[in-house]
Parts: structure tokens; sequence; C-alpha cells
């Protein structure tokens, strides 16, 4: 009898438990979406679009107005924002709104992949709190911008094959096939990840078990919508003679950081100045391939000769190319700058005050960081994503990037695997009898060497960013 009560008890104490976490949960997603409205229609108000987000505006106009020849930047981006400049027309609060739905539909995302794969209620909502208050998102809210919409799709995607697999689901295969073809249509280098996904999804199957139809059925599901949604704008640019892709502007990306130019560390420093500001050389060098101030109108014989020259400087300079990629591999993992130097641009910060945003901004990366590499070195429990998992999404996302140029705001696609690997990890730091510093002391002399490591990657990536600002 009293085991009885002593299992009732149990049961109510953790029903009563898993609804306060519940409603932390939420609570942390309410204050997300407040700091998102008050960055955006408040602090940053009149702030214009930085970065792509003109672009993207103008892009959404010629899809709006119907005089779309071809997308040069993938039309994914464009295409989310269509309902709010269709609604409200084109100005700085729509743009702002469109900004914002993009930051609360990142919010929303990572907090259903946090919930998905993490066992821990006090775990997600961990991960609620990093992701509501994380800076480099937060401070962008009002800018149109596809790198967090690329993290909410990948979110999205993890989410759907994780909860795919364990309901053996044709209808969440699907979802995570329609969440990959976005994440695909707002960034073509993500191509990959759908492939990783299904791997390792099949991976985990019981292969004794596993019948022809579950092995067939996510490839099926996958590629016929990826097909579906992607085919169109590759055939669109193909009827008028821009060739078989879905954005123009790869060639001229490979082209940017691939030639006698670029600078070997910051590879995409070369591609955020204008042609007119460049040293005469390398004026001289672009206009060969085009005659206008961007690439954008350039043809399909433009491009081949932009592909074939970066092909074959490669070729002729093999150990510069092979630096250069490792610069941008590094690179990669820099902590973010750019929503503290859009804002520095935009209102004239001085430099003492963009490095305290940057501070902010950067130092909530490299916790993070931190948080899953010491998952990944010593914890590895606690997340239904394995190792060689996370592992395979973060070279699907770098790949592309070692190729053409780097910057340290492209992780963003993998931050939120990263904040829920990380706040597993933060999460056993309030359970004592997880043995969690016993293990630190275990494995303290990896944690020290990559600790190093790290720091050596932040210094070289802020001394660069002085430089070649």
């Amino acid at each position: 009898m009293n085991d009885i009560r002593r299992m009732t008890v149990s049961v109510e104490e953790k029903s009563v438990a898993s609804a306060m976490w519940k409603r932390r949960i939420v609570l942390a997603v309410v204050a997300g979406i407040t700091l998102r409205a008050i960055m955006a229609f408040g602090i940053v108000g009149d702030m214009p679009q930085m970065g792509d987000g003109p672009a993207y505006v103008e892009q959404a106009r010629a899809i709006l107005a119907g005089t779309v020849d071809h997308f040069y930047f993938p039309p994914g981006t464009a295409l989310f924002t269509l309902p709010v400049f269709s609604l409200l027309g084109f100005s700085v609060f729509s743009e702002h709104l469109a900004g914002f739905c993009i930051g609360v539909f990142f919010l929303v995302s990572v907090v259903l992949l946090a919930r998905s794969i993490l066992a821990s209620p006090r775990a997600v909502f961990v991960a609620s709190v990093i992701v509501a208050a994380y800076p480099h998102v937060l401070l962008s809210t009002a800018q149109i911008s596809s790198l967090p919409l690329t993290a909410a799709f990948v979110s999205l995607a993890i989410a759907c094959s994780v909860r795919a697999r364990v309901n053996d689901s044709a209808f969440w295969w699907f979802a995570c096939a329609v969440a990959s073809a976005a994440a695909v249509l707002v960034r073509p280098g993500t191509l990959l990840l759908p492939i990783v996904i299904i791997v390792s999804s099949l991976r985990a199957f019981d292969r004794t078990s596993l019948t022809t139809l579950a092995f067939a059925k996510p490839f099926l599901v996958t590629g016929l919508t990826i097909s579906a949604l992607c085919l169109p704008v590759a055939v669109f640019h193909v009827s008028g003679g821009h060739g078989f892709t879905l954005a123009t502007n790869s060639e001229w990306n490979i082209l940017l950081a691939n030639n006698a130019y670029t600078p070997d560390y910051k590879t995409a420093h070369f591609g955020q100045r204008a042609i007119a500001d460049l040293d005469p050389a390398a004026q001289s060098y672009i206009r060969q391939f085009f005659a206008t101030e961007t690439a954008e109108p350039a043809s399909v014989a433009q491009r081949k000769r932009m592909l074939d020259s970066a092909t074959a400087y490669m070729i002729d300079n093999p150990i510069r190319t092979l630096w250069r990629m490792s610069n941008r591999i590094r690179g990669f993992f820099g902590c973010d700058y750019t929503a503290a130097r859009e804002m520095q641009l935009a209102f004239g910060y001085s430099d003492r005050v963009f490095s305290l945003i940057m501070l902010a901004e950067g130092g909530m990366y490299l916790f993070v960081l931190f948080g899953w590499l010491i998952w990944m070195i010593i914890d590895g429990s606690a997340v239904a994503l394995s190792r060689t998992f996370q592992l395979g999404v973060l070279l699907s996302i770098i790949s592309p990037h070692v190729l053409a140029f780097s910057l340290a705001k492209y992780h963003l696609p993998v931050v939120p695997m990263m904040i829920c690997a990380a706040s597993a990890v933060f999460s056993r730091l309030w359970e004592t009898e997880t043995g969690l510093s016993a293990m630190f002391g275990k494995h303290r002399k990896a944690l020290i060497i990559i600790a190093l490591l790290v720091v050596v990657i932040q210094v070289e990536h802020l001394l660069n960013l002085v430089w070649f600002r």
C-alpha cells in the first residue's frame, strides 16, 4: 500500500514539475517575442536594411510586380516575406515586420527542436532562454536575412526527422522534407543536409526489422518534395537562358574567393566592396568578366568565365588555395560581430560602443560553442542526436563555404543544434548527482586543448576583423 502511495505521489510530482517547466518555457518564448518586438519597432525602429536586406526587398518587389527575370540571390528569403509585403506594401515598418517574423520563426523552431531532442524539461527551458535572448539574432531582428531563416528551417527539419523516426510517420517525413526544401531554397548550400538527416535516421533503425518500405520512405518523400519545390526555380532559369540553377550568384561567389587579389584570411572582404573602391589592378581583373557595377546581370557565358578563372587559379595555386580553405574553416567558427557592425554603420556608433555590443553578440556565441564542445567531449547523453549526426550536419553546412568565401555569421544554421547540446550540459550543473565535475576532471586535458584552440581561432579572427574591416 505504501509502495502504491509512493508511486502515485511520484507520478503527481512529475506531472506538476512537467507543467511547471512547460509554463517556464512558454514564458521564455513570450519574453523572446517581446524582446524582438521592442528591438524591431522601438530601439532600431528607423534602421534601414543592411547587408543583403535591400536585395531581398527588391527581389520581393519584383516577384509581386511579375518582373522577375532571374534570381541572383536564392528566392527562398524573398518568398518568405511576400505575405507581409503583399498585405502592407513596402515601407521601413513592413521590412522590420518581415525581419521580426523571421526572428520569431527562428525562436519557435529552435524551441521545437529542443523539445524534440532533449530529455530534460530543464534543458529545454535553458535552451529556450538562450535562444530567446541570443544577441546575434535579437540585434538583427529588424533585418531581412537568409541566415536566421535557414537556421529555422534546419532546426525544423531535424526536429521533424526525429519525430518521423520515433513514430515511423510519413507525415513527419513529409514535414522534414518540406523544411529541408525550404532551407535549400533559402540557401542552396544546405542541399547536403537532407542526405545527412536521412542516412543518420536510417542508421538508428534496427536493421533486422527494417523493411524495404521503411528504408525507401524517407528517400522517396524527401526527394520528391525537394524536387517539387526546387525544380520549378531551376526550370524557370533555364527557360530564361540563365542555366539550371537556383541562384545566379554562385560563380561570382567562387570567383571572389579564388583569385590573386583575394585576402588570404577574410576572403569575403573582396566581395563586400564596390568595384570602384578596389585598387586599379583588382578593378581591371573584375572588368574582364562584366562591365556593369555588379555581377547580377551577368550572362551564363560570363558566369562560366568566372568559374573557369577561379578553377584555373585554384589548380595553379594549390598551396595558397589550401591555406585559404583552412582559413575559411577557422573563420567559420569566429565569434559573431556583424549585427554590431551593421548597427555601427547605421547609427554611427563609436568603436567603443561597437565593442560593447559585439562583446554581448560574440560572447553568447562563445558561451554556446564551449557548451557544445563540452557535450561533444565528455557528455554525449540526454540529446537525441548522436555526435556523428551533429558532425554530419556541421560538415554539410560548412562544406560550401570551404570552396567559396566564409564569414563568421555563416555558422548560424548549426547554432540551434549547439544550443540544445550546450543546454543539456548547463542544465546538469544544477544536478550534483550526475557527477559532471568528475567527468570534467577525467577530460581536463582535452578540454584545455580545445579551449586553447578556440582562443587562438578567436584572436586570429578579431585581429583580421580589425585589419580588414
